[in-house]
């Protein structure tokens, strides 16, 4: 595990790049709330293992990957806020977030939309959502659409240079943002 950081740490090459669109807070607008986190907020933050584990199977099965716009944790012009690039899930007084950006690099073989499409298509239960190329798609039935099913995305940022993944909330068993089963990639 990562040692946490500081919440002022935000290394450039874990920062969520969202200048190009500083409105889109990366959310599906259909789920409903997530509670909020009871307790004094963190002082430290951390990505969750799952999201740790997903980065290094991409980065092995696509090596030399552009990581131009990959990202964890959001900016400070966007965090404290809801998007899941935000450490809001407490773990014993660490944030921990629970969203990442990969980049898409077609030279490189890793079209996003491809493994955002493919990552769908599993139903790994530690998925809460996947945002590419403007859709969306939800671990639970939303909208009229059942799980996993694509749905227009209608936020700032299309999605169309990386993919967006968050894990559930919870941190352990199956869908825990902790688990580190290996993903299908």
């Amino acid at each position: 595990m990562d040692e946490p950081r500081a919440m002022n740490d935000r290394p450039a090459d874990e920062t969520a790049k969202m200048d190009e669109y500083p409105d889109d807070v990366h959310l599906d607008p259909s789920a409903p709330a997530q509670a909020q986190q009871e307790g004094p907020a963190p002082t430290h933050w951390r990505v969750a293992e799952s999201l740790l584990k997903l980065r290094a199977q991409i980065n092995s099965k696509f090596p030399g990957r552009s990581k131009a716009i990959d990202g964890t944790i959001g900016d400070e012009n966007h965090c404290p806020g809801t998007s899941d690039h935000c450490p809001q899930v407490n773990d014993g007084g660490v944030g921990v977030v629970t969203a990442m950006d990969i980049t898409h690099d077609p030279a490189h073989e890793l079209d996003a939309g491809q493994v955002a499409d493919h990552l769908r298509l599993t139903h790994d239960p530690r998925i809460k959502y996947i945002i590419s190329n403007r859709r969306i798609a939800n671990f639970q039935p939303l909208d009229g659409q059942p799980a996993f099913a694509w749905r227009p995305y209608t936020g700032a940022n299309p999605h169309n240079k990386h993919f967006h993944v968050s894990v559930r909330p919870g941190k352990s068993g199956s869908s825990g943002y902790d688990t580190t089963t290996d993903w299908d990639v």
